[in-house]
């Protein structure tokens, strides 16, 4: 059947209206789907953002409070700044740790009572004595334990040969020791029991080291009182 032009032309209108409405439909559809998507995901972030800021504002009124370490400082120094108070509590930390685990356990050979007098030693011997209680702090991985004796300890005890070679009792090699520990007297049969020497060599320090230590804190400045 043959048909009309006009007819076909009519009908081809309609079919392309109708795909223009089906297409608008789809097009609606799937704009409708995005939104309602993108508007989940933003109250989803509103939600995280809101949860971010609470946590903020409380860490902001409620710090965390650190832990106060049980030595002064993560290295404490011998510098002129520090206050009387602040050096008697490093000389009490070193000199309690020298005593009592250094010097018996790994310094004798090398140790002279003089040890206190040598500000270079000093000042190492403070070093070491943080990194040992930061090696052995708790939860320290054994890693640092390993470091201090195969690291810190041996140049120290580098230190402790150095700076301390010249003291000590009068020998061939010292004639005039810088800091001399006296000689012992010889027993004779005038004088089988002398008076033991003062000190030795073999002493952890010289008689004369609490007084020297009480020198060092009184010509520091005074600890600084708040204001009431």
């Amino acid at each position: 059947m043959k048909l009309d032009p006009m007819e076909m032309l009519l009908r081809l209108t309609g079919d392309l209206s109708g795909v223009r409405t089906r297409l608008a439909e789809l097009e609606g559809q799937k704009l409708g789907e995005a939104l309602d998507g993108l508007d989940t995901k933003v109250g989803q972030l509103k939600e995280t953002l809101a949860a971010v800021v609470e946590a903020i504002r409380q860490i902001q009124e409620d710090p965390e409070e650190e832990e106060a370490a049980d030595w002064p400082g993560t290295t404490p120094n011998w510098m002129d700044d520090l206050d009387q108070e602040q050096a008697r509590i490093l000389w009490d930390w070193l000199t309690e740790w020298c005593q009592n685990k250094l010097w018996p356990f790994y310094a004798q050979e090398v140790w002279k009572p003089c040890w206190y007098k040598h500000p270079r030693l000093r000042i190492e011997l403070t070093s070491l004595c943080a990194n040992w209680y930061w090696s052995y702090m708790k939860g320290a991985p054994p890693t640092r334990v390993s470091e201090w004796h195969a690291r810190w300890w041996p140049h120290v005890e580098k230190v402790l040969r150095e700076e301390l070679k010249n003291c000590g009792m009068p020998r061939d090699d010292l004639k005039k020791p810088k800091h001399p520990v006296p000689v012992p007297v010889v027993p004779t049969e005038a004088n089988p029991n002398p008076p033991a020497p003062p000190f030795t060599e073999e002493d952890f320090a010289e008689p004369g080291f609490l007084s020297t230590v009480e020198k060092d804190i009184a010509r520091r400045p005074e600890p600084d009182k708040e204001a009431d």
